[in-house]
């Protein structure tokens, strides 16, 4: 059964600027932000680099460009950005909000139309979406960056969300951690992967994905780094079943599937399911059910919200 505790809204914070930001290594002060990083020349650049190791996270460029086609406007991309925003609503208007594994932007401008006067943060280890993220929303800091290793102070930020990024991590406790170091005492994450183990097929194969989640696994994972658990449903409960059936045949009859072949049906696959309208009625009928108290223990997506305890 998935668990709902009360969350206390988060205190006001100050207006901090790029205050939670630490500068790269050798660097000893951040150059100044005015839509985009303002170098000594005057040039305005869209992120700060501090890759210096070989990254943790299982993504490229061309993966980065594939999934671009569908995270605008796909049905389950959607829903899931409504579904980080709908938890993090009592965060104040003007709280220090990052999104890590952001992508090329498309939560960060939904957080933007959202909190119009908060200090917004984007991470994530792709230069390429990083540069798109700017061009969509060239008021969030963006930092080039591993998830391992947040350039961010310790207690430092109200809210972290995070969509579909701990899945490509080999180990996603230390991203949890980072998270947990970088939240205020009080402050909440909003953390979304993919769920359900038996339906890993091709397509996570070719994403990149290590896993997906079981039921509970990533609430306790929570637990483990530091985070207190708030929230712990599922998304997508009711096309599930439908779901796990085509899962199951993919794997059977696709699941030897390499190379451009295997990029074809991933292709496919997406523009197959875009537009679903099926998807569109599904959606409101599970937000129908949430209001009601009603959680199915299965979904597409595993959606937790946690909190930094307060410290005595």
């Amino acid at each position: 059964m998935t668990t709902q505790r009360e969350a206390s809204a988060p205190s006001p914070p100050e207006h901090r600027g790029s205050a939670p930001i630490l500068p790269p290594p050798g660097v000893r002060v951040l150059p100044g932000y005015d839509r985009g990083w303002v170098t000594g020349d005057g040039r305005r650049e869209p992120f700060v680099s501090y890759v210096d190791r070989e990254p943790s996270v299982n993504w490229s460029d061309e993966l980065e460009a594939l999934h671009e086609e569908a995270s605008r406007t796909h049905f389950i991309d959607r829903w899931t950005r409504q579904a980080i925003l709908g938890r993090i609503r009592g965060v104040n208007p003007t709280a220090t909000i990052v999104d890590v594994g952001c992508s090329t932007g498309y939560l960060l401008e939904d957080l933007h139309g959202a909190f119009p006067r908060a200090e917004l943060v984007g991470i994530d280890l792709v230069a390429a979406g990083l540069a798109k993220a700017h061009e969509a929303v060239p008021d969030a800091r963006l930092l080039h960056a591993d998830a391992c290793a947040l350039p961010l102070r310790d207690a430092s930020v109200d809210a972290v969300v995070s969509a579909n990024l701990l899945e490509h991590v080999a180990d996603d406790l230390e991203v949890l951690r980072e998270i947990a170091r970088v939240l205020r005492p009080g402050g909440q994450a909003a953390i979304v992967v993919p769920a359900g183990p038996r339906t890993y097929d091709y397509y996570d194969r070719f994403l990149g994905h290590q896993r997906r989640y079981a039921r509970g696994e990533l609430a306790s994972k929570c637990l483990q780094a530091g985070l207190d658990p708030l929230d712990d449903l599922h998304i997508g409960a009711l096309l599930y079943p439908a779901f796990w059936l085509v899962k199951q045949r993919n794997r059977l009859r696709f699941g030897d599937l390499q190379g451009e072949w295997l990029e074809a049906r991933v292709a496919a696959d997406i523009a197959r399911t875009h537009d679903s309208r099926g998807g569109r009625v599904a959606w409101w009928l599970e937000v129908l059910l949430v209001r009601a108290g009603i959680r199915l223990p299965f979904g597409i997506r595993s959606l937790v919200v946690a909190r930094r305890g307060v410290a005595a």
